[in-house]
């Protein structure tokens, strides 16, 4: 019975530990190579959905400027600080995720109980937000981003690797609409039939005499296709463009939404 037990707490922690390990981000390469700076993704593309007790990653892009331009004076940014607000809780996250970064970004220990991050001035870096959420919701974040910069003469040069450590506050932006939507998993079915959709491999097939919208997610929760369908319409091959997997789709109608696994072969 002891080897039973110590075998199950060994898995226990093995699962635990993996849960909680800091993926491997990577930068989004249209907004780096774009003439945009900041924070991506942007409002319109917003954060991956979620499921409750699915393991969950969100890649986040950080582009710091080099300097601007205000009157006789040139700003040299020496990087964004990344943290929660003061009267917000660990980001709004859902409970079981959490914020950071496998990037060359710069930890800044923990502000108002929870990580903060340094992303240094001229560059590029990421940071995810990972974990598994428990509880299913919509949750609306808030991220507090704070410039610093040097001043220098307009027509001086900033450095191309600047000091991280140096600097004054010159800006501080909240943003506030990010979102992250947990689903409820439990329950799921493994077969590809649900009272009001059926999928037949690589076709979508309304049972009910009315419309629906379907979303379509990968097994980590981020939204891949999203469509209506016509009541008992068929929609042949809608699903040709995903390769081999299982996937979740969700489908909801007027009088009740439904999840469900798919599995494409």
């Amino acid at each position: 019975m002891k080897k039973i037990l110590g075998a199950l707490f060994t898995l226990q922690l093995v699962s635990l530990l993996q849960a909680q390990t800091l993926p491997t981000c990577s930068l989004d390469a249209a907004f780096t190579a774009s003439n945009k700076y900041g924070v991506w993704p942007d409002s319109a593309t917003n954060f991956n959905a979620g499921f409750v007790n699915t393991p969950y990653l969100q890649n986040i892009t950080v582009k710091v400027p080099k300097d601007t331009i205000q009157s006789i004076l040139k700003l040299c940014f020496t990087r964004f600080v990344v943290s929660t607000p003061s009267n917000v809780v660990n980001y709004g996250l859902p409970q079981g995720l959490t914020f950071g970064s496998s990037n060359t970004v710069v930890p800044n220990g923990t502000v108002n109980g929870a990580p903060s991050l340094r992303f240094p001035g001229n560059s590029n870096a990421c940071a995810s937000v990972y974990g598994t959420p428990t509880v299913s919701g919509t949750y609306t974040l808030q991220m507090q981003i704070q410039a610093y910069a040097t001043t220098t003469l307009s027509i001086a040069q900033c450095p191309a690797v600047p000091n991280f450590t140096s600097g004054l506050l010159v800006n501080t932006t909240l943003l506030k609409y990010y979102k992250i939507d947990v689903n409820l998993s439990t329950g799921i079915q493994n077969t590809a039939f649900s009272k009001g959709i059926r999928c037949d491999n690589r076709d979508v097939i309304n049972l009910l005499p009315e419309s629906q919208n379907l979303f379509i997610y990968s097994i980590s929760g981020k939204l891949l296709k999203q469509f209506n369908i016509e009541p008992f319409e068929i929609k042949p091959n809608q699903l040709a463009d995903l390769e081999m997997g299982i996937y979740i789709l969700r489908s909801n109608h007027t009088r009740s939404e439904s999840v469900q696994r798919i599995l494409i072969h």
